[in-house]
């Protein structure tokens, strides 16, 4: 027994000593990391290929989700959200639905949008090491104020801005901008030229019916930077403070105009008062500032209503015959003084403006007050309920030569226009309107109107991928 214990024993031992079988045994414990390293590898290339098609997504999603806000459209439920999953999913991404920072700032982008996607891929080879990985894609767009527009036609459909057979539109340092989704949203008619830094329409810009290339424009469009077509639409930025209870809280209502002559001279009318339109009737009227006209106004041919600075409210429509007259004598565009005219309704009626040809309409708007910067504005916003307009088609195209300097606001109407901004002082003359026709050689410029007190301007955006 003792001698079989002993045999027993030296077997192990030479067991122990014996080498040959060394290397089957480390192939064996380091084949499962061989094996999962060799599988991560594998799978890492997946992975990286998932996270390269999602950045795609990122980026469409975060581009799409700037023009919503450019547009206006800042709603997280029901704007950016949708916006940024459509993008996303359009793009081939199928995670969870987007996170969305807005806005969004950081040492790249000073305003912008950020839009994070993040999918969890389960493992296949890898899984005894690794069950699962997240795949994370970010994208952030800069949203950069590209240009002041001097035009901004509101509506969607139709035309929205045209010009008339034979006509030049100098406007080198402002754009362009209809919302109009038609082929024709800007439309140039035969021999009609545009000077402009741009423009920018959610439609299409044509000559004589034929749409035009935006990268290849043709010899009527002198442009500083490329014309954008399908753009987002551009918010009108006075909707919200040029309201119906602003433009007429200050409108005299109580105490009745008084004339008084100076012989041979104009009738000066008295301030602070209301008075009716169809009994100004003298040749030469002076009106003092703070005055409501009220009902329909017709300055008849060869009739001068000169307007001393200030504002006038005046409740029909404005009509002013061939020779006839309206300015303002003793505004002074250099120093700021200025009038503006208010058309806002009487009976839920609000008039329009008609000017015939050869008529005289010179103005320019103050540039510090309540109504700072407007010449024109017609009451658009937050009316009574039941409100509408005599026309919606108003006509300012005053003699040649004559000149308007400010914010002309016609927001829910069309507007046949010529004309030009004033020489002297800060120069600005913006139109905001429904439509717009250019009937004849005018110049519009945005760069004095700052100073000349209109400092909400409309902007136009564009969006760049910054990350």
């Amino acid at each position: 027994m003792h001698r079989l214990a002993q045999s027993l024993l030296t077997a192990i031992a030479r067991l122990l000593q014996d080498s040959r079988g060394s290397s089957a045994t480390i192939v064996v414990i380091a084949l499962p990391c061989l094996i999962g390293v060799a599988a991560l590898g594998a799978e890492t290339g997946a992975w990286f290929t998932v996270k390269l098609r999602h950045q795609s997504a990122a980026d469409a999603a975060a581009i799409s989700v700037a023009h919503q806000a450019i547009a206006g459209k800042i709603s997280p439920v029901t704007d950016l959200m949708p916006a940024a999953s459509e993008a996303a999913v359009r793009n081939g991404y199928t995670g969870t639905a987007p996170a969305i920072s807005y806005p969004f700032f950081d040492a790249t982008v000073s305003n912008g949008i950020a839009v994070t996607l993040q999918q969890t891929q389960e493992t296949l080879l890898a899984a005894m090491f690794l069950p699962s990985v997240t795949v994370v894609n970010k994208a952030a767009a800069a949203i950069e104020v590209l240009d002041n527009p001097c035009i901004l036609a509101l509506g969607t459909a139709g035309t929205g801005v045209e010009l008339a057979a034979s006509t030049t539109l100098l406007m080198p340092d402002c754009s362009i901008v209809a919302n109009s989704i038609s082929r024709t949203a800007i439309e140039l008619d035969s021999s009609s030229s545009i000077t402009a830094a741009t423009l920018v329409t959610a439609g299409e810009i044509s000559l004589e019916g034929n749409a035009i290339d935006p990268a290849a424009p043709p010899s009527e469009l002198t442009l500083t930077s490329p014309a954008m077509i399908g753009a987002p639409s551009v918010a009108d930025p006075y909707a919200s403070t040029l309201t119906h209870s602003y433009l007429t809280a200050g409108m005299p209502a109580r105490i009745r105009c008084t004339p008084r002559g100076s012989g041979g001279g104009a009738v000066i009318y008295s301030s602070n008062c209301f008075i009716r339109g169809a009994s100004l009737k003298q040749g030469s009227i002076t009106l003092t500032g703070n005055t409501q006209i009220s009902g329909e106004w017709t300055i008849m041919t060869g009739q001068t209503v000169d307007l001393w600075p200030g504002t006038y409210w005046i409740t029909g429509d404005l009509t002013i015959q061939a020779s006839g007259a309206l300015k303002c004598s003793t505004c002074d565009n250099a120093k700021g003084s200025g009038a503006t005219i208010i058309l806002t309704e009487e009976g839920s009626k609000i008039g329009a403006v008609s000017m015939a040809a050869g008529a005289v309409f010179n103005l320019n708007a103050p540039s510090s007050g309540t109504f700072a910067g407007i010449v024109p504005v017609q009451d658009a916003n937050g009316l009574p309920p039941g409100t509408t307009y005599t026309s919606s088609y108003n006509n300012i195209t005053g003699a040649p030569g004559a000149t308007l300097n400010g914010l002309v606001y016609l927001p829910n109407s069309s507007l046949t226009f010529h004309g030009k901004p004033s020489a002297t002082g800060p120069t600005c003359l913006l139109l905001v309107v429904g439509r717009l026709n250019i009937d004849a050689n005018s110049s519009l410029d945005s760069r004095g109107c700052e100073n000349a007190g209109l400092t909400d301007l409309p902007i136009v955006r564009t969006v760049a991928l910054a990350e």
